[in-house]
């Protein structure tokens, strides 16, 4: 009995070193770094490593900042002089918030606030001149934290980010899960056999149920739809606004907080929140029957108290449901695999957007000058692998198909109207219209335009890959015969997004109206969170 025992140990123990070994030797006999080996790395060396990089690191920053001071007095061009400086602080930011291989700087950290304030006054500082002594006393504060190596700062950091951490132990997992050889050897094969075997696309899809044509509001192309996994959580799980939810960013204490930020720069806020898959369409992950259009969101609920607090709003939400009941010939307004609109869906948002925004500016709220600008629309082709099959991991085999949808590419047209009068036969004066039809790709404008759009992979999408041009942006702009300008972050509208605006700040000068796009799962789960940033 007791050398079955040890059997069942030895047995145990080879399953257990079976991927560790094999990643080993796998890292030895190839190129890539030696994973296997991070841990010990990461405990011995990489923290006084990163201390030696931002001290070198602070000492360039000082130095090109001292140049570009000298420079600048000299009289010559901010920008240019500005750039070796922005270069070596993208360099010292680059040492500092990784503290090792798998745990970056947590954005609360002090000192990721210091990096981040200096990043932004520094991208401002070409349009704010008299911003220079704030930029000067804020780089001195850097060179000062980062320009000498710090061994409390290394031992901290192993402390608080070191391999016992939670944080350290995830991020090292998921790599290892990732990039472990025999987990890429063997994973497709076992992923295609759980989904043959039980119809299980993965862990991140939810498979629709199946739709019967004949049925009121199924789409054209009968059969099953893929979900995106936090798509369908967002809408089981509690409100981001319920007690039970009290650990996460609150979302609307942050858009309150960006409506007044962009106030005090004189510019309106909307808000656009765009549904999730699952919210328009139930029906498709149940076989229950849809109840009259109703719409069961928290999306939709937060929406309605960001209205309640006086808020400018868009609702998706109310014509994206009426519009369901001519999927049959239209096509349904999200796409089979994916977890974004069709272009129906995308040119019918651009519409209620542009409507919003045409009776804001019929009320007085915002000026959209008279400058015209005429877009032009051209049917186009294009070919969608959608995103969710992609997250499945079975579209190696060919198990999702490529869905061909029509989008309406928009182009710019000119019109230089010449009046040309010549005179007929001495009887009366002819005046002939001669119009130029000059067409050009529609793209953005952030000179002209009087409205920014932020958004995410919603704002992209057909806008900026196939058929290009053709996403909500660009038909918003046709509907208000204006130009716009956008900043687009995918998957990071709620945080990241703004960040980005922040370091370019410059783009709000002339701006009138703000347009804020974020589909509704980033209430939850949006990328870092909603936290304040600082313009």
């Amino acid at each position: 009995m007791k050398k079955l025992y040890i059997v069942f140990i030895v047995v145990f123990a080879i399953l257990l070193l079976l991927p560790f070994t094999v990643q080993t030797v796998a890292d030895l006999r190839g190129e890539k770094r030696f994973v296997s080996l991070d841990i010990f790395k990461d405990l011995v060396y990489t923290p006084f490593a990163r201390e030696s990089k931002m001290s070198e690191a602070a000492s360039r920053l000082n130095e090109a900042w001292f140049a570009a001071r000298e420079s600048i007095a000299g009289g010559a061009e901010v920008g240019e002089s500005l750039e070796s400086v922005v270069g070596a602080l993208s360099d010292l930011e680059a040492a500092a918030l990784s503290v090792n291989s798998y745990a970056e700087l947590d954005s609360g950290e002090a000192d990721y606030k210091l990096l981040k304030l200096a990043d932004t006054l520094l991208a401002s500082l070409e349009d704010e001149p008299e911003s220079f002594k704030t930029v000067d006393s804020t780089l001195k504060a850097v060179v000062a934290e980062f320009g000498q190596f710090s061994l409390w700062r290394a031992l901290s950091g192993i402390k608080h980010y070191g391999l016992w951490t939670s944080r350290y132990l995830r991020a090292f997992e998921k790599k290892v899960e990732d990039e472990n050889a025999l987990v890429l050897k063997f994973r497709p094969q076992y992923q295609l056999a759980v989904w043959k075997l039980f119809n299980d696309p993965g862990e991140k899809v939810v498979l629709g149920s199946d739709c019967d044509p004949e049925k009121k509001n199924c789409a054209k192309r009968p059969g099953r739809w893929l979900f995106y996994r936090q798509d369908v959580e967002f809408l089981v799980q509690p409100s981001p606004l319920d007690v039970r939810s009290a650990k996460l960013d609150n979302p609307v204490q942050a858009i309150l907080k960006f409506r007044d930020q962009l106030k005090a720069k004189d510019v309106e806020l909307l808000v656009v929140v765009v549904p999730g898959k699952p919210s328009i369409y139930p029906e498709r992950l149940s076989r229950l029957p849809l109840d009259s259009g109703k719409v069961e969101s928290h999306g939709k609920r937060i929406l309605d108290s960001l209205a309640s607090l006086g808020l400018n709003t868009v609702d998706l939400y109310t014509p994206l449901m009426a519009a369901k009941k001519y999927d049959e010939r239209f096509g349904p307004l999200y796409l089979d695999d994916d977890t974004h609109w069709t272009p129906r869906g995308a040119e019918l948002a651009a519409a209620v957007i542009a409507g919003s925004v045409l009776q804001l500016s019929a009320a007085g709220v915002i000026d959209l000058g008279t400058e015209a600008v005429r877009y032009v629309p051209v049917d186009s082709l294009a070919d969608r692998m959608g995103d969710i099959g992609e997250m499945s991991g079975l579209n190696k085999f060919d198990v999702f198909k490529v869905q061909q949808v029509t989008g309406h590419v928009v182009y710019q047209q000119a019109m230089d109207e010449r009046i040309l009068a010549s005179r007929l036969l001495d009887v009366h004066d002819s005046v002939a219209l001669e119009i130029d039809t000059t067409k050009t790709p529609f793209k953005d404008d952030f000179r002209k335009s009087k409205i920014l759009i932020l958004g995410d992979s919603f704002s992209r999408i057909y806008q900026t890959d196939a058929p290009v041009n053709a996403g909500w942006i660009a038909h918003f702009a046709r509907n208000i015969s204006r130009p716009v300008s956008s900043i687009v972050s995918d998957g990071g509208a709620s945080t990241l997004v703004r960040e980005k605006l922040a370091r370019k700040a410059g783009v709000l000068k002339g701006k009138k109206l703000l347009i804020w796009e974020f589909v509704e799962r980033d209430l939850r789960f949006g990328a870092e969170g909603w936290k304040t940033i600082e313009f």
